[in-house]
């Protein structure tokens, strides 16, 4: 399985949300957003950034991470998730952190609230299988000034 992610960091230890809570975690637990797909990194990168289009930088790292097709995934489907899921965050955060807590699985793929019927992937850095997980490549791309206007 590939997985994708857009960062500056080589890293796929959680340290990022040691210091901010996300959409499916609270802070202080460590856990990496992916994507199935570029696009989709790209997607939920972007929709992220607090700061002015001006500010943005001109050009952002990709990486490609490769996981073995034997680890423990768990997938969250949108039908199991209450009417109104997106606009509720303490809900998703809780059901974040209960599977980080349990280390039932070293992924979760759960519904985008950008594109529900897109799945990005959670990251557990603190299952076993976590330690197979390679970061394969990365590249760097100019961010196209059409994705800004």
């Amino acid at each position: 399985m590939v997985l994708w992610r857009i960062s500056n960091h080589l890293s796929l230890a959680g340290d990022g949300a040691l210091r901010a809570s996300g959409r499916w975690h609270t802070r202080g637990r460590r856990i990496v957003y992916c994507a199935q797909t570029p696009a989709a990194a790209l997607l939920e990168t972007l929709v992220h950034f607090e700061i002015e289009v001006r500010d943005l930088p001109a050009r952002y790292r990709l990486l490609k991470i490769q996981v073995p097709e034997d680890v423990a995934v768990e997938h969250l489907r949108p039908e199991q998730l209450t009417a109104g899921w997106v606009a509720q965050p303490d809900m998703t955060r809780a059901i974040g952190d209960e599977w980080i807590s349990t280390n039932r699985s070293s992924l979760l793929l759960v519904p985008s609230a950008v594109v529900p019927e897109t799945l990005n992937v959670l990251l557990n850095p603190g299952h076993p299988d976590a330690d197979r997980f390679v970061i394969a490549h990365v590249s760097e791309h100019v961010i196209d000034p059409r994705l800004l206007e």
